[in-house]
């Protein structure tokens, strides 16, 4: 997610409460694996992005297992002393 500032090791701010929408950078958990993207959400296809074009698109439909576990709504650096 190096396009949105978030970097390896940067710790996450996630809350659970806002509602997912488009555009946002969310938790999600795949296959039982959590990620994190950008989500999109377009004529009932639901696309999670991510910010690095080293990584590819994920594409969702109504029908398939997706949960959204929150809205990542900050981050900290975490720095080597």
């Amino acid at each position: 997610m190096t396009g949105a500032h978030i970097y390896d090791g940067d710790m996450l701010v996630v809350d659970r409460s806002v509602e997912p929408k488009h555009g946002h950078i969310v938790l999600a958990v795949i296959n039982n694996e959590y990620t994190v993207k950008r989500l999109y959400s377009c004529n009932g296809v639901i696309e999670l992005h991510a910010e690095n074009p080293a990584y590819p698109t994920l594409r969702f439909r109504e029908n398939d297992e997706l949960q959204v576990w929150g809205v990542v709504v900050g981050t900290f650096a975490r720095f080597i002393v």
